[in-house]
């Protein structure tokens, strides 16, 4: 009798919270079901909102450039680049590569794609993350097989944004037609491994590998197995029974970022390995009528009557770590000064007193979630607290408005850099396509973010974002809280690849 598999990606994100594993199905040596935290909000790569939405985007769509072991990049729909400075770019597309309708992917089909997936009109949430405040231009040669892009001002994680799930390469079939995208529903948009099959929203989603796939990366490191023929993706939440059917072998891999995790320790059936580049932190909606805008005093108060040791024990089973900024210690140009951050203080805190507002978060912080309310409330606020699931709560924070003063924010940052985060709480606004959820720019701190990607020395853009982050702590935009581990647990005859700190969902395979 086979095993059968789930790979489990419980979406945190750029603008979620994400977790992954992964296998083969019943009755069958080349079929995997994976399972989704929840529906996926659109199959749109550039509309990619939460980890789920990511997953599909990964495995459906290519992008240019992936990324690889230590920080370096690994050729996608892109044999070759080169950066002539931090705003001009030059790709070799590969020859002989076809979307799944059989069209080739040219230089001409990539910047068409790109060019949507950079337009601000498009309002791709990875937009500022790949450019910054800049606007770009593609332009294809097809005879010289290349790529042209030219931004209006530098941006240094240009690179490392187009191998993000949003920068996935949309076929023609897909860019007529963007309602259709969204919805699933262009057999020939896709220009990954996979297609999608069958979709049965809350149920299942059927992808199925493509015969005539040749874009697969050359790692550094290759990988060993072999891809999955089907995968069939099902919602699955709780890791008590991610642990529970990993063990009893329903599961082959999984994550796992509570307690659970301990249930594995000594067994040799399994191995395990952790990333920290989950973070958790409070973000303030300042948007003007909103009861923290214009007011430092009362979001500093906030922070002094919060134990963010206290919060990390509840939501990782103690095994997280508090953080001094909204990344995590381990990205380059964190910062260190403990002096920055406000420090509980009961007395001072009791400003909130007969404070209404509103805290939302995703059902994977819950307990987090209800802790922040509870010590609000201690302080003498009167607090509201919806857990949501991780689509609907995605789709809140993102939207703009006044629907909620308090976010409980996760940040899988699957860029790996601190400006990936910073956009959270500084920049354009998510409703202008922007990565900011305060809805307030901070001119001061995201000057000092362009200054970064303007540099080539590290040493200038490490003093350039230290700037940045002393400013929004200062302002108390964002209170930092704590890392939220990620353990992959992978039983043997199955493999899936961690890039610093990034879990790629398209290495899942199968090892015999």
């Amino acid at each position: 009798m086979f095993r059968k598999t789930i790979l489990v990606l419980t979406a945190m994100a750029a603008a979620g919270l994400g977790a992954v594993s992964c296998g083969t199905a019943a009755g069958t040596t080349d079929a995997a079901n994976m399972s989704l935290n929840t529906d996926p909000a659109t199959f749109d790569p550039a509309l990619a909102k939460g980890g789920d939405d990511f997953t599909m985007a990964r495995l459906l769509f290519d992008t240019v450039v992936r990324k690889d072991s230590g920080n370096a990049l690994a050729g996608g729909i892109a044999s070759s680049w080169k950066a002539q400075d931090a705003a001009h770019y030059t790709f070799t597309i590969r020859s002989g590569l076809t979307c799944s309708d059989k069209t080739p992917i040219t230089p001409s089909v990539v910047a068409a794609s790109l060019t949507r997936f950079a337009a601000k009109e498009t309002g791709s949430s990875a937009r500022t993350l790949t450019l910054g405040p800049a606007t770009a231009t593609f332009t294809a040669d097809d005879t010289a097989g290349t790529v042209q892009a030219t931004l209006s001002a530098p941006w240094s994680d240009f690179l490392t944004g187009l191998t993000l799930p949003q920068a996935g390469i949309i076929c023609p079939a897909g860019l007529k037609d963007a309602k259709a995208l969204a919805a699933g529903k262009v057999t020939g948009a896709f220009s990954g491994p996979y297609t999608l099959t069958a979709s049965q929203p809350a149920v299942s989603y059927q992808l199925t590998l493509r015969d005539d796939y040749k874009a697969w990366p050359t790692f550094a490191k290759p990988l060993d197995g072999e891809p999955a023929k089907q995968l069939n993706l099902t919602p699955i939440t709780d890791y008590a029974t991610i642990a529970t059917q990993l063990l009893a072998g329903s599961l082959d891999v999984g994550v796992i970022i509570d307690e659970n995790v301990a249930r594995f320790d000594g067994n040799a059936s399994f191995t395990t390995s952790s990333t920290s580049n989950t973070t958790t932190y409070l973000l303030f909606n300042e948007r003007p009528g909103t009861v923290f805008a214009d007011r430092p005093d009362l979001r500093a108060a906030v922070a002094q009557a919060i134990d963010p040791q206290a919060f990390s024990d509840i939501i990782s089973g103690k095994r997280g770590s508090t953080i001094l900024s909204v990344g995590s210690a381990k990205l380059a140009c964190a910062n260190t000064d403990k002096a920055l951050l406000k420090t509980p203080d009961p007395a001072a805190a009791k400003k909130l007193a007969g404070v209404r507002f509103r805290i939302v978060g995703t059902t994977l912080l819950q307990g987090g979630n209800d802790y922040i309310a509870e010590a609000l409330r201690n302080a003498g606020a009167d607090v509201k607290v919806d857990s949501l699931d991780n689509a609907n709560w995605a789709t809140l924070t993102t939207a703009g408005g006044k629907d909620w003063d308090i976010n409980v924010q996760g940040d899988n940052n699957q860029m790996g850099t601190l400006t990936s985060s910073l956009l959270r709480v500084m920049g354009p606004a998510t409703e202008d396509g922007g990565r900011n959820k305060t809805g307030q720019i901070n001119k001061e701190g995201y000057g000092f973010v362009t200054k970064a990607m303007g540099e080539i020395d590290r040493d200038a853009q490490c003093a350039a974002l230290q700037s940045a982050q002393k400013s929004f702590l200062q302002r108390v935009d964002a209170i930092p809280l704590s890392t939220l581990p990620n353990t992959t647990v992978v039983a043997k005859g199955f493999s899936i690849r961690t890039f610093d700190e990034y879990l790629d969902p398209a290495t899942l395979r199968i090892v015999k």
